[in-house]
C-alpha cells in the first residue's frame, strides 16, 4: 500500500465515511451550475420555445455564450455556411443539439474545475466529452430513444469532481492526494453523480443513467441508454482518454507491481453484458472508434495512442 494510505485520515473505509458525510449534509451546495444553463435545460422541454427568448438568456452569460457560438461553428455542426451569430445557431441547430452543447459548455468551464486536482480534473473532462459524443454515436447505431444519452455521457461522472471539490473545501481534515482518493470514488462516483443531478434539478432519467451506469440493468430489467453510456466510457478509456490514464499494453507477463486504479472503468464482463445489450458487434464499435478520431480532433479532445491493437477497439 501506498505510504500516505497509511497517514491519518486516509484508511479507505473512514475516508468513504468521511466523503460520503460531507455529501450528505444538509449544509452540501454541489458544484455551481450557471443558472444561464439550467434555463436553457428547462426551455428545450418547452413545445414552441421562442428563439429570441433563448439568445437572450445565453446573452447573460457572454463567456458562456461565446464557447457555444466556437462549438457550434466546428465541422461537426457546420455542414452548410457558416453559422455566425447566436440566433443562427439556435435556429440551425434546435433546441435539443443546443441543450447539449451549453451544458457541455458549463460543465467543462465551470464545474470541471478543483483547485489542487487540475490534472485530474482535465482527463475529467475529456473523458466526459468523449462518453457523450460516443453515446450519441452507439445510439445513432441502435433504436435506442437518445434524447438524453449525450447528457448522460456528459454527467456520468460528475460525482467524481463534485467529490473531489468536497474534499478539497474539508478544511477540518488533512488533503487528500488524488491516487490516494480514487479508489474510494472509484465506489462512491455514481451515487454522488445520482445526487448532484438530482440537487440541479435535471430530468429523472437522466439522474437514473447517471447513477446506475456501470450496471446496464436497472431494477433488474435492462436499461439500454444505461449500457450506451457504458459501453461508451469503456470505449473512451481504451482510446486513452480514462479519468486514470490506462497503462499502455505490453507483450509478456504482467509487471509485478499492481496497477493504478482505473476510476470509472467496469468489469470487462459487465462491458460484454452491456455491448450484447446493445447488439452491437466489435466491427460496429470499431467503426464508432474510428469517427471519434475525426471528431475529437475538431473538437480539441487530445487523443493519446490507443490502449488496444490498431483497429481494435475493445479490449479482449
Amino acid at each position: 500500500m501506498n505510504d500516505t494510505a497509511r497517514e491519518p485520515g486516509f484508511d479507505p473505509v473512514q475516508l468513504t465515511v468521511r466523503l460520503m458525510r460531507l455529501l450528505t449534509s444538509p449544509v452540501y451546495r454541489p458544484p455551481m451550475l450557471p443558472g444561464v444553463a439550467i434555463e436553457i435545460m428547462q426551455l428545450s422541454q418547452t413545445p414552441g420555445v421562442n428563439f429570441d427568448q433563448v439568445v437572450a438568456i445565453l446573452e447573460r452569460d457572454p463567456l458562456l455564450a461565446a464557447r457555444v457560438l466556437s462549438i457550434s461553428q466546428s465541422a461537426l455542426y457546420t455542414s452548410r455556411s457558416p453559422i455566425t451569430s447566436l440566433k443562427q445557431a439556435v435556429v440551425r441547430l434546435g433546441m435539443g443539439t443546443l441543450r447539449d452543447l451549453v451544458l457541455e459548455a458549463a460543465l467543462n468551464m465551470r464545474v470541471f474545475r478543483v483547485p489542487g486536482f487540475e490534472a485530474p480534473m482535465q482527463r475529467l473532462a475529456h473523458h466526459s466529452t468523449a462518453t457523450a459524443y460516443l453515446a450519441r454515436a452507439i445510439c445513432s447505431r441502435t433504436a435506442i430513444p437518445a434524447e438524453y444519452a449525450f447528457l448522460c455521457g456528459l454527467l456520468h461522472d460528475v460525482g467524481i469532481a463534485a467529490a473531489l471539490l468536497a474534499l478539497a473545501e474539508d478544511r477540518d481534515n488533512p488533503r487528500v492526494p488524488f491516487d490516494v482518493a480514487a479508489p474510494v470514488l472509484h465506489g462512491v462516483h455514481e451515487e454522488a453523480s445520482g445526487l448532484v443531478t438530482r440537487l440541479w434539478n435535471l430530468p429523472a432519467e437522466i439522474q437514473k443513467v447517471v447513477s446506475n451506469h456501470h450496471r446496464p440493468r436497472v431494477d433488474g430489467k435492462p436499461h439500454p441508454v444505461v449500457a450506451a453510456v457504458l459501453v461508451a466510457g469503456n470505449l473512451a478509456y481504451e482510446l486513452g482518454l480514462g479519468v486514470v490514464p490506462c497503462p499502455p499494453r505490453v507483450l509478456g507477463p504482467p509487471p509485478s507491481a499492481p496497477l493504478p486504479v482505473q476510476l470509472d472503468v467496469s468489469d470487462p464482463d459487465v462491458v460484454a453484458e452491456a455491448q450484447e445489450l446493445l447488439r452491437l458487434d466489435d466491427a460496429a464499435l470499431n467503426a464508432v472508434c474510428g469517427e471519434a478520431v475525426g471528431l475529437f480532433e475538431q473538437l480539441g479532445v487530445p487523443l493519446p495512442a490507443p490502449r488496444g491493437a490498431p483497429g481494435l477497439a475493445v479490449a479482449r
